[in-house]
């Protein structure tokens, strides 16, 4: 079965997004990326915070596997897993026991991305749109490595969105999307160091499943060969563009 059917609470829902957070003290997987040059996790992790609002909740997860300090000790969920896909398997566990509203935003983040100002709005605005998932990334390498890529257009009232075939491992959805998908977000990541999130979307989107990205970015993620285009994003990996635009 495609879809796994839950008894879910109903009533009246306050617009929120439930952001799920993925940091760790080492990732090998991200050791030999190119950074920018004021990138930190902890400038990301102020950016991301200075730019939410009050609809917005924060879990952080903190994966000590590897050893090593970090600024969230002692404030996050602690987990001991080592890799990628082990620390996801563990936050969709999590997750999936929070029984959410079925409307409620779910917003899965990992620690190397940065955010403009505006993201909340615009991220509600995705899902007043026929979109079962959205990434506020725009994901550079769609211009570049798929030059035959078709795209659907859609507009919100603050940004431009296309129909996109996959994105990374930070994405959101409704909750009521996520216990649907639940088995899919699964598959892809048990038995592997590395989620495959490319397979894992281009399988969701075979099922139905409708991705958007934004035109330009409201986040990029830490690398500056695929960071989203049309926006200097150096200011925020810096600290010194925060809450203002």
């Amino acid at each position: 079965m495609f879809f796994r059917r839950r008894t879910l609470p109903r009533g009246p829902l306050q617009p929120v997004i439930e952001v799920f957070v993925r940091h760790c003290t080492f990732s090998s997987i991200s050791a030999h990326k190119k950074r920018p040059a004021h990138f930190s996790k902890e400038n990301c992790y102020r950016n991301l915070i200075s730019t939410s609002d009050s609809r917005v909740r924060f879990t952080h997860f903190l994966d000590i596997a590897n050893g090593g300090e970090h600024f969230l000790k002692g404030q996050a969920i602690e987990i001991s897993e080592g890799t990628e896909s082990g620390s996801f398997l563990r936050m969709l566990d999590h997750v999936e026991k929070q029984k959410l509203h079925p409307d409620t935003i779910v917003y899965f983040l990992e620690d190397d991305y940065v955010h403009r100002s505006g993201w909340v709005d615009v991220l509600f605005e995705a899902f007043s749109l026929n979109a079962d998932y959205a990434t506020l990334f725009d994901h550079r390498d769609k211009y570049m490595i798929y030059p035959k890529l078709e795209s659907k257009i859609f507009i919100s009232n603050s940004s431009h969105w296309r129909t996109t075939p996959s994105t990374t491992n930070t994405y959101a959805m409704r909750y009521s999307t996520l216990l649907e998908d639940f088995s899919i977000h699964r598959r892809f990541s048990v038995g592997r160091k590395v989620t495959a999130d490319h397979n894992k979307f281009c399988f969701l989107g075979k099922k139905g499943r409708v991705l958007i990205s934004p035109m330009p970015g409201w986040s990029t993620h830490a690398d500056p060969e695929f960071a989203s285009p049309c926006i200097d994003w150096e200011p925020y990996f810096e600290g010194s563009v925060l809450c203002k635009q």
